[in-house]
């Protein structure tokens, strides 16, 4: 199950932001961690348990990878405003080192 909660995580974070809020415990249930359709419509504690784990870590995934691609665009658009920078427009060459 480990297996599948990883690569369905992945995938989650590649189709956007808040993936994890449209997957419901329905869903999940029968599509992920694969039970029954009866075990489903009871909606166990534990069940919903898994489950609420189950998306917490999925929007923890989401929000590490919002942050990490603000990041690079940040980055990126830093590097992109430089333009071509001689080496007397360097920093290290206007202080004589």
């Amino acid at each position: 199950m480990r297996t599948v909660f990883a690569g369905l995580a992945a995938a989650m974070l590649m189709a956007g932001p808040a993936a994890a809020q449209e997957l419901d415990f329905g869903v999940w249930c029968a599509d992920i961690a694969r039970f029954s359709s009866e075990r489903c419509l009871e909606e166990r504690p534990e069940d919903k348990a898994a489950y609420d784990r189950y998306a917490k870590s999925v929007n923890g995934f989401e929000a590490e990878k919002m942050r990490k691609d603000e990041a690079q665009r940040i980055l990126n658009e830093r590097v992109n405003r430089m333009g071509d920078v001689t080496q007397d427009q360097t920093r290290d060459n206007s202080l004589g080192r």
